[in-house]
């Protein structure tokens, strides 16, 4: 085909047709914040790097879950179910295990008279085997391992075939992955790409390894063995092997730094999340790294306090982790539900069940809801009447007096209650206060952690997008930006206007120039907001008048 134009014109005649240039590129949002991050311990899941669970694969990725009164860390997985079935679009969950924890390969050798032996190394494969697999999501239940080869024919006579399909599946017989390869590394595909059964996998997946065990004519599957086409019925012959148990969880006992790890491989995800949920963890160790992780990512931790514990109790468990010294208090939250209910889950007997995730659920469905500026009504904390506990059966086991109630706000904890109002009464979020140690401060509310956390995440992502820029696009694109942010927080109710004199009456000002010292290469940026409060007392006055 003949064009009109080059790329690049030296000194001929012609047309030089440059690359389109978009300048229409608008700063956009994600769902980012209808996710949650989670560090708990569970029984399915890999333990290398964080994963995404939605409700639709929760079972498949976390396993069944198994009972409280097992191990009180398995509250966690009840945490997690409720939450993708109560509004959050997913959850970024590291699994927590101890270093005694092992992956192990499941061994396919093959056996006499055409038949195949299965075995668990916990070593790397070595010796004569035909292949190995390695599956890096852990089931603490096992895998079941499954595969045929296809009929192959030389002169119309069947012959051993190189290239096989092989599945893996759960113990309840769920399809986990599929995949069809050679034994043979030098096979290619019709369109010339490795068909070597190991290339194959870690094309498709980084969940499974595929080791290769077999050379030669020893690689192939045998055209008279159990795993090589059709039986006498005309159905297919597929090689099965039983439950292989090739993950060793190691216990479920966590040391400081194993916690460590764990939140630094949280913090360093590439997934994104904007809330972080304890899992009704009552372990100081496992709390103080998830307050870090707050910190460290600008991202809000919602916790609970144990239901079972009596107003004194609660308030001594929130004092001993000591949030409000943090610098970033405004971003941890204290929930207390003593509340007995069924397990939303099914799994185990009436109990105690924190709420804090649930809560976060909450959250993010209302951040799906977002108007024609793109922000999300977060001015409506996730408390009072409109969000009510939706669990069955419940029984609130201690009623707090009005000393208590008090008692419990001045130490930042958030009742979950029942409560009466018009149209009847019903279990809710009682209060929506941060672990902030201030009276009478914005830094107090959830609503305003929710937004400012909002504005600092889409200010701090439209910086890096005008990062190597030349300074003056830098500051120009900066500035506009953060014109139309603020004039859309205050069109959607999240700022209204400041009484502070060096505002002006206005609700948002901000100040963007290069650095004094370094006006070559650095960019201040700073901004005032004020964000409209949260009402959390009304004070109620008759008068009769004669």
């Amino acid at each position: 085909m003949a064009t009109a134009f080059v790329r690049q014109l030296g000194a001929e005649s012609g047309v030089q047709l440059n690359p389109l240039r978009d300048e229409s590129e608008i700063p956009a949002q994600d769902n980012a914040d209808q996710a949650f991050g989670i560090l708990m311990r569970a029984t399915r899941g890999r333990i290398d790097k964080p994963f995404a669970v939605n409700r639709g694969n929760v079972f498949t990725k976390l396993g069944a879950g198994e009972q409280v009164r097992l191990s009180a860390l398995n509250e966690a997985w009840v945490h997690v179910v409720e939450a993708l079935n109560n509004g959050a679009y997913q959850a970024i969950v590291q699994r927590l295990v101890p270093a005694a924890a092992a992956i192990k390969w499941a061994v396919v050798a093959t056996g006499a008279a055409g038949t195949f032996t299965y075995s668990v190394s916990a070593a790397a494969p070595s010796g004569t085997y035909l292949f190995a697999v390695k599956h890096l999501e852990c089931f603490n239940d096992g895998i079941t391992v499954e595969f045929r080869a296809e009929e192959k024919k030389a002169s119309g006579v069947a012959v051993d075939n190189d290239k096989f399909t092989l599945r893996l599946r759960d113990p309840g017989g769920s399809l986990l992955f599929e995949f069809t390869g050679s034994l043979d590394a030098s096979a290619k595909d019709d369109y010339g790409n490795s068909a070597y059964l190991p290339d194959v996998v870690s094309a498709r997946t980084d969940l499974v390894e595929i080791s290769v065990g077999a050379t030669g004519s020893a690689a192939v599957i045998g055209a008279t063995s159990v795993a090589y086409g059709y039986d006498t019925n005309g159905q297919q012959k597929w090689a099965k092997s039983g439950v292989l148990v090739c993950f060793s969880e190691g216990g479920t006992a966590y040391t400081t730094q194993e916690y460590m790890g764990a939140r630094e491989k949280l913090q360093y995800s590439q997934f994104d999340y904007a809330y972080i949920s304890s899992g009704g963890t009552q372990s100081p160790a496992l709390l103080a790294q998830l307050a870090q992780l707050a910190f460290d990512t600008n991202r809000q931790l919602r916790f609970d306090v144990p239901g079972n514990l009596t107003p004194d109790a609660a308030i001594a468990f929130v004092e001993q982790l000591n949030m409000g010294a943090s610098q970033t208090a405004h971003l941890m939250q204290a929930f207390w539900a003593p509340l007995k209910s069924d397990d939303p889950t099914g799994v185990n007997p009436s109990g105690f069940f924190g709420a804090a995730t649930l809560n976060i659920a909450y959250a993010c469905l209302r951040n799906a809801q977002r108007n024609a500026k793109g922000f999300a009504p977060k001015n409506f904390p996730i408390a009072g009447r409109d969000w009510p506990l939706r669990r069955t059966r419940v029984a609130q086991a201690y009623s707090p007096r009005d000393q208590e109630r008090n008692a419990l706000a001045r130490a930042k904890i958030n009742p979950v209650v029942y409560e009466t109002y018009s149209g009847g009464g019903r279990y809710v979020f009682l209060d929506s206060l941060t672990c902030a140690l201030v009276e009478s401060s914005l830094k107090k509310l959830i609503a305003v952690a929710d937004m400012s956390t909002s504005i600092d995440d889409a200010v701090t992502r439209a910086a890096k997008d005008f990062l190597q820029l030349p300074m003056n696009v830098s500051l120009k694109r900066m500035r506009d930006y953060l014109g139309g942010l603020f004039t859309g927080a205050e069109s959607s109710g999240w700022l209204v206007p400041s009484s502070d004199p060096d505002m002006g009456g206005k609700a948002w000002r901000f100040d963007v120039r290069p650095n004094a010292q370094r006006p070559y290469d650095a960019l201040d940026v700073s901004y005032w907001l004020r964000y409209d409060g949260t009402n959390r007392q009304t004070f109620v006055t008759q008068t009769l008048t004669k």
